[in-house]
């Protein structure tokens, strides 16, 4: 059994323990979302920030949407991550004091089909496997979306799965751990390094050559 199923993973829980065993908040919570490009942004993004809320805007489709960030500090709060109305008030009441054409965008939230909210958060595990399950992606080893590499750390993991399980099962889930642990740390280390801004040029070129495929 393999659980690629997110950082709210089932077979995770089931197979290991209760999430918060391993789940490690990181502070700030972030909801993203599809609407029309009301701003006519053309190949350009905006950023805003006041105090402990803020924004981000950048065009997709052709410059036809808007991509739009919305985002808060906060330490962890208690939801249900199931229930999406209750996600959006959160995000209405924590950066319902933006200005500019936040109003808006906030209107815009609540009719979005792709909204999606989470706590950026890591996790952080002694094994990513037990028995004949194993774990791989945002299951075993989140960095969040604050490091960029929740996809690459995703796609490296099924690839060394795949091959280990294929020289041999014996040992093949020790294999890849082995060979995935270093990338994946490395990876989670730049969500880490410089809270609120970039990690340094020399901290992405060691991630991104932490393993040999």
């Amino acid at each position: 059994m393999i659980g690629a199923d997110g950082l709210h993973s089932t077979v995770r829980r089931l197979a290991f323990g209760d999430e918060s065993d391993f789940i490690h908040h990181l502070g700030m919570h972030l909801c993203i979302f599809t609407m029309d490009n009301i701003l006519d942004l053309e190949n350009w993004q905006i950023w805003l920030r006041d105090g402990d809320a803020g924004l981000g805007l950048f065009p997709v489709r052709d410059n036809t949407q808007l991509k739009v960030n919305l985002g808060f500090h906060k330490e962890r709060l208690d939801y249900d991550y199931r229930d999406l109305d209750q996600q959006r008030r959160l995000v209405a009441e924590h950066c319902g004091g933006l200005r500019w054409e936040a109003p808006r965008l906030l209107e815009a939230m609540w009719k979005a089909p792709d909204f999606y909210f989470d706590s950026m958060a890591q996790i952080r595990m002694p094994s990513w496997s037990k028995g004949r399950v194993a774990l791989v992606g945002d299951a075993g080893y989140c960095a969040s979306p604050l490091s960029g590499q929740g996809t690459s750390l995703a796609m490296v993991g099924a690839y060394v799965l795949a091959e280990e399980l294929g020289r041999s099962l014996e040992g093949a889930f020790d294999r890849y751990e082995s060979r995935m642990r270093p990338f994946a740390e490395a990876n989670q280390a730049l969500a880490l390094e410089n809270p609120g801004g970039p990690a340094s040029d020399e901290s992405v070129a060691k991630a991104k050559n932490a393993i040999t495929l």
